[in-house]
């Protein structure tokens, strides 16, 4: 009896079906571009400094909020040289993660490192994105130079569940496609340039002020405060002329730790509430507090003022 070979094709095709398959894993859309820290620049060429440099993700300026935004989630981000064989980060993966709501970078979830600074996304402020600086607090040495003759760095993003490996680690060694856990087939590069600028330095200036209603006026010589810089250093000052300031030049860019730590002398008969207000660069600080978390990135100097509230008898 002869068999029909195309009848034979579905059993075939059956058997097949029951056969364990691979099935490629789906790329992520939506898109990431470097710029600066307001967003105004969609995959700015050269930048000055590696500190210069933010991350964003999705639509670029005048675009709709979700045009080529990348799915909502949870991501992390690297910076490699161009072929990706060199990590050039320098703190854990943890502490290079952000969230994306509505197809927008909306928040900075890093944890385990110095923080990375973050700035308003000027064209999609009403969403609340926001844009992230590829290096964190401890700018220009996060992230290290790029081997490149040419300045060039490689920015990553992958989805957290796309991930290989060990978050609390900076490196995760991995390969088939896979770089530093970053798996290229799940995750959004984009190439940049950077100078490796000279290290850039400003000059601090804290200061203490009084304000009461009364004729009587504090001693202001001799209010201690103390500075944490980014390695975890902590220095003590007391204000040293009759304005109540303190000046702190050369300091190299990056996250400080400013608190109101010493009382002086106050006049006879007169009490000193906390903290009543601290204003950075005249910018009120909220909430009120005695400690003021100071990213700074530029040479422009900064002034940071503790006002207390004086009580006085008359």
């Amino acid at each position: 009896m002869k068999r029909n070979l195309f009848s034979a094709i579905p059993l075939i095709l059956t058997a097949l079906g029951a056969l364990p398959q691979t099935v490629p894993a789906a790329g992520v859309p939506g898109a990431i571009f470097t710029t600066n820290s307001v967003g105004a620049v969609v995959n700015a060429n050269l930048y000055d400094s590696k500190c210069a440099v933010y991350l964003d993700g999705g639509p670029g300026p005048n675009a709709p909020a979700r045009a080529a935004g990348l799915p909502d989630g949870e991501y992390y981000f690297q910076v490699t040289d161009p072929s990706g064989a060199t990590l050039l980060s320098t703190d854990p993966v943890s502490n290079r993660k952000f969230r994306v709501t509505g197809g927008v970078i909306t928040a900075y979830t890093g944890t385990g490192g110095s923080p990375h600074p973050t700035g308003v996304d000027q064209d999609h402020s009403a969403q609340g994105a926001i844009t992230i600086r590829l290096a964190n607090g401890n700018c220009p040495t996060d992230f290290a130079n790029t081997p490149n003759v040419g300045n060039v760095y490689k920015a990553w993003v992958t989805p957290v569940t796309s991930y290989v490996g060990n978050p609390a680690n900076v490196d995760n060694p991995c390969s088939g496609g896979c770089f530093h856990g970053f798996v290229a087939s799940q995750s959004k590069t984009d190439n940049f340039k950077a100078l490796s600028a000279p290290t850039v330095t400003f000059c601090m200036t804290i200061q203490k002020q009084f304000v009461d209603g009364t004729t009587a006026t504090p001693d202001l010589l001799g209010w201690g405060m103390s500075v944490t810089d980014s390695s975890g250093v902590t220095n003590q000052y007391t204000t040293d002329d009759v304005t109540g300031s303190i000046q702190i030049c050369q300091l190299s860019v990056g996250t400080y730790t400013i608190k109101e730590d010493a009382i002086g002398a106050l006049p006879p008969g007169c009490i000193s509430a906390w903290t009543d207000e601290v204003t950075v660069n005249g910018e009120v600080q909220q909430p009120v507090s005695d400690t003021v978390i100071l990213n700074w990135t530029t040479s422009s100097p900064v002034t940071i003022i503790f006002v207390n509230r004086l009580g006085c008898p008359g």
